[in-house]
């Protein structure tokens, strides 16, 4: 039998790498190696809110992160939301205990939802991929139970399924596609060294690679008029500790594509225990457009991808046009949030109807993507099932993947020239029309930025931007 305490001591639970890692699912982006490096920056342990599933052995099965909202107590928030972008936010647990865990979680909160001590009254969830299956019971358990959800979504995440070859992968793109990358391919490989493509190695190239791709990333923001991912020290600091520990672990890829001594796109990506390779930043110096070294260097990490055996390339959040282009399958990124069944929880959720009115005429002005209201049937869709991470990894396959990573120096595919995480519309039928326009032109369109603010909560009418990646 599954019970449920609120740990004191957060701290202690994201320094217990193995029993967290082991409920992650492979996925970087759940385990301590992110989560722990940004609780050092950003984390409060007096807004700690950390829920653990034990059996009757005392045995940790699951774990549910959460904080209070600075400034407002009695709203609950997953760790390292917002502009942080951290994708794949979910339940932790075993796919055995799964049902058992979430089910356990939901009922829980319900219960402590109006405790004076422990009480709430509005829960969010940032970041969760639709399909997510140990999320599909927690948000059904809480409908039979009568418990206000809304789930919206306003953008996608982007995967790039790798075929059993390189060629393999080819062949199921159009002839213009194959024949442009091929040439691209071509330049590079026979460039005799004036273009080149390195990956850090130690960890003074790791620091000063990440320097380089922060620098690009900036400026890109910058010539837009927004302070950038990287504008908050706190941030910098981060982003820096959790790639440093991928590197000692054997998972980071930081390609840079160089030419005539000059960096002229980096990538930044995570070797996930499930196979994947998760690209979380770029940054591309766009002074050589007839180069095109956002999509050369995105094909020379596919091929690589390949010929690593790789599951695929998750280019996360954003619908840049690019995504679209490479033919990346968009499944919609869900916010979720519920609100308590008590009158402070109703009034919650009057107000947050009242500011979604408010954001859709704001977003209209804007010319900006507006959310999408999603049933539960909508959000969890065996249809989105297909193409999310491999959920089953067994503990002594973690470890294997880690001693396998840690000996064998790689580079892994990432993603075109534009910043990820921006904000331009797409949908699944988008990616059909973009397809098709591959084969009509060969010019490259500059993806579409809009103002970091799109990347706020929808209930967050601050001055200050809060900047995407």
């Amino acid at each position: 039998m599954i019970h449920i305490e609120i740990s004191d001591s957060p701290e202690e639970q994201l320094a217990d790498t193995n029993a967290w890692d082991r409920l992650a699912g492979g996925i970087p982006f759940r385990q301590t190696v992110w989560l722990h490096s940004w609780w050092q920056q950003f984390g409060d342990s007096e807004r700690a809110f950390f829920l653990v599933a034990r059996d009757e052995s005392g045995n940790c099965r699951g774990l549910l992160p959460l904080e209070r909202t600075d400034g407002d107590l009695r709203r609950l928030q997953t760790l390292a939301a917002g502009n942080v972008c951290t994708d794949h936010v979910s339940i932790l647990a075993q796919p055995e205990d799964r049902e058992e865990v979430a089910t356990a979680f939901a009922k829980f909160l319900i219960e402590c939802s109006s405790d004076r001590t422990h009480g709430w009254d509005q829960i969010d969830f940032d970041g969760t991929i639709a399909g997510d299956p140990a999320m599909e019971i927690f948000s059904r358990y809480l409908e039979t139970a009568d418990v206000p959800t809304c789930i919206r979504s306003r953008m996608h995440l982007w995967f790039n399924r790798c075929e059993a070859t390189w060629e393999d992968l080819l062949l199921t793109r159009s002839r213009k596609y194959r024949n442009r990358v091929r040439g691209l391919l071509r330049k590079l490989d026979e460039s005799d060294g004036e273009l080149f493509v390195r990956d850090a190695g130690s960890p003074e190239e790791v620091q000063m690679g990440l320097m380089k791709l922060i620098e690009l990333h900036q400026k890109r923001w910058q010539d837009v008029g927004e302070p950038g991912t990287y504008a908050d020290d706190r941030m910098v600091r981060f982003v820096t500790d959790a790639t440093i520990e991928m590197s000692n672990r054997g998972r980071l890829v930081l390609p840079q594509l160089v030419y005539k001594g000059e960096v002229i796109a980096t990538e930044l990506h995570y070797i996930g225990d499930d196979g994947r390779q998760y690209c979380y930043s770029t940054g591309v110096n766009h002074a050589y457009p007839d180069l095109k070294p956002g999509i050369m260097l995105n094909s020379h990490m596919f091929r690589e991808a390949h010929r690593l055996g790789r599951a695929g390339i998750d280019y996360m959040r954003g619908d840049e046009t690019y995504k679209g282009r490479l033919h990346s399958r968009p499944t919609p990124l869900l916010e979720i949030s519920i609100f308590a069944k008590h009158a402070r929880g109703q009034v919650r959720m009057a107000q947050d109807r009242a500011t979604q009115l408010l954001k859709v005429q704001w977003r209209r002005m804007k010319d900006l993507p507006q959310d999408q209201p999603l049933t539960i049937d909508e959000a969890f869709a065996e249809e989105h099932r297909a193409f999310l991470p491999e959920q089953s990894v067994a503990e002594e396959t973690v470890d294997e993947t880690r001693s396998v990573l840690a000996m064998v120096p790689e580079t892994i595919p990432s993603a075109v020239g534009v910043e990820t995480n921006s904000a331009e519309s797409f949908s699944s039928e988008t990616v059909l029309a973009e397809a098709a326009v591959e084969d009509e032109s060969e010019s490259v369109e500059p993806a579409m930025i809009f103002s970091i603010r799109d990347y706020q909560r929808s209930d967050a009418f601050s001055r200050d931007p809060k900047p995407s990646n």
